[in-house]
């Protein structure tokens, strides 16, 4: 059977993290007609997960590394917790059968060009950070979204996550949680329908214990959560006054 392979570091690597048991792990993605078997090694810091699939092609990379990763940072999670330490997992190169490497990326370039109001090196980039580290729900709600972009498996989630934190920042004095929303909609100039793409995921035992949504629509949810955390940003920077129209056109 073809068999690629996984690797990359548990970090902070001065803790040179060894775990003796070599975590199995099998997956069949019906859809896709792939079946998995999974093995992780770690050993002084190192990861290497090696994978068995019954076949191989390059459309199968994104959910051969969702579930590596899920292996690999479940693995060092259960280690983190044993020995009380902080751990991260991160996997970077991705071997297939042919022995080909990939360096690998969580990149969504298309994401770049929604975040409008805030740029490296400018201004508008210090301003925004000073809000960002003044509030921590806006900087979970951060969080959140570029966790959207590492696991794309739980991007919905963390994208309607990141969007209901927003409306604390719209208190009203009728203190409703619609009441919030309709405020939020209001001075972002974005109509109900919009957000209600962004935030479906809230519905049901899904939001209480956090379990695996379906990637279908995933990059529609991805951008519009861009798009509406662009114009919080902009709501911001000037000083929480409502998007004009004239420059804000309303998402519908």
């Amino acid at each position: 059977m073809p068999t690629v392979r996984f690797t990359g570091r548990v970090l902070p690597t001065a803790l040179s993290v060894s775990i003796a048991n070599r975590p199995t792990f099998h997956w069949k993605a019906d859809e896709l007609g792939l079946d998995m078997s999974f093995q992780v090694h770690i050993q002084d810091g190192s990861i290497l997960i090696d994978c068995e699939v019954n076949t191989f092609e390059g459309a199968y990379l994104v959910p051969l590394f969702m579930r590596a990763y899920d292996l690999a940072r479940a693995a060092v999670d259960l280690a983190a917790f044993s020995s009380g330490n902080g751990l991260t997992a991160v996997l970077d190169t991705f071997t297939d059968p042919t022995g080909a490497m990939t360096q690998l990326t969580a990149q969504q370039p298309s994401l770049a060009a929604l975040a409008t109001a805030v740029k490296i090196g400018t201004r508008d980039f210090d301003k925004v950070l000073q809000f960002v580290l003044a509030e921590p729900a806006l900087f979970m709600a951060l969080r959140d979204l570029v966790e959207a972009i590492t696991s794309p498996h739980r991007a919905k989630v963390n994208c309607a996550r990141a969007i209901r934190a927003l409306t604390r920042f719209f208190d009203s004095p009728l203190g409703s949680r619609e009441a919030m929303w309709l405020a939020l909609r209001d001075k972002l100039q974005i109509n109900k329908s919009y957000v209600q793409r962004i935030t479906q995921a809230l519905r049901g035992p899904t939001w209480e214990d956090r379990t695996v949504v379906p990637a279908s629509g995933t990059n529609d949810v991805l951008h519009r959560t861009w798009v509406v955390m662009n114009r919080f940003f902009e709501y911001l920077k000037r000083d929480g006054q409502p998007l004009p129209l004239s420059e804000f056109p309303l998402l519908t």
